[in-house]
């Protein structure tokens, strides 16, 4: 029952996807060839795409994690991510106006999590790896000259608190997996000619730190 109900809440917000993508205001310097956000929401079968997508994730983690207080974490992670994870494939930007407000909800659903497990090492826990986390992806950004835009270090922070609150495997875990599949898969898919050179990274962070968060444990110990 929580599997499900968790699925249908993340297919729920993942399906406002559209709704929310016309609401985003344009980049104040929008590149000439970048599609607007409101095009972006008129894509055929979008809705329920983001639906399904969503609903795997939020799945996939309910039906892994023992703390179901930290659950409407994630259906938050899957349900946003997915708006993200199409966003930032089709338009390479991560827009500041979705990211700022989730990572917000995202401490106060964890704030919610440590009363209702009565454990203030969630918080902790959460609190460090946010910081590690943006900390390495802030550097990345530097030292790649862009390479890693301004958006994955947003949304780094959003994921690595999520997985925090959840344990430290799960953070190795998820940031590690969104590296290996970004590097391996995204490789692959530039090899193939079916992403261009400069490809988004958000897709695979979203997708790694469901891993993370699912498998995080099981992974680390072997």
């Amino acid at each position: 029952m929580t599997i499900a109900i968790a699925a249908l809440a993340a297919a729920i917000l993942g399906a406002a996807g559209p709704f929310v993508m016309r609401r985003i205001p344009e980049p104040a310097e929008p590149d000439a060839d970048k599609i607007t956000y409101a095009n972006l929401s008129r894509a055929r079968g979008l809705t329920a795409g983001l639906a399904l997508g969503a609903a795997v994730m939020a799945g996939v983690v309910a039906w892994r994690i023992d703390d179901v207080e930290l659950l409407p974490v994630w259906v938050l992670v899957a349900g946003v991510g997915s708006w993200l994870a199409y966003i930032d494939w089709r338009t390479r930007l991560l827009p500041y106006a979705v990211v700022a407000p989730t990572y917000l909800v995202t401490w106060l659903l964890i704030g919610l999590g440590t009363i209702l497990l009565r454990d203030v090492d969630v918080l902790v826990d959460a609190l460090v790896a946010n910081i590690v986390v943006y900390v390495l992806f802030r550097i990345l950004h530097g030292v790649t000259r862009g390479g890693f835009g301004f958006g994955d270090v947003r949304l780094s922070g959003v994921l690595a608190a999520a997985l925090g609150a959840l344990g430290v495997s799960e953070v190795m875990v998820g940031i590690y997996a969104g590296f290996i599949l970004g590097g391996v898969l995204g490789l692959v898919l530039v090899l193939l000619k079916v992403v261009p050179r400069s490809y988004a990274f958000g897709p695979y962070m979203v997708v790694g730190a469901v891993i993370g968060a699912a498998w995080g444990p099981a992974i680390y110990s072997v």
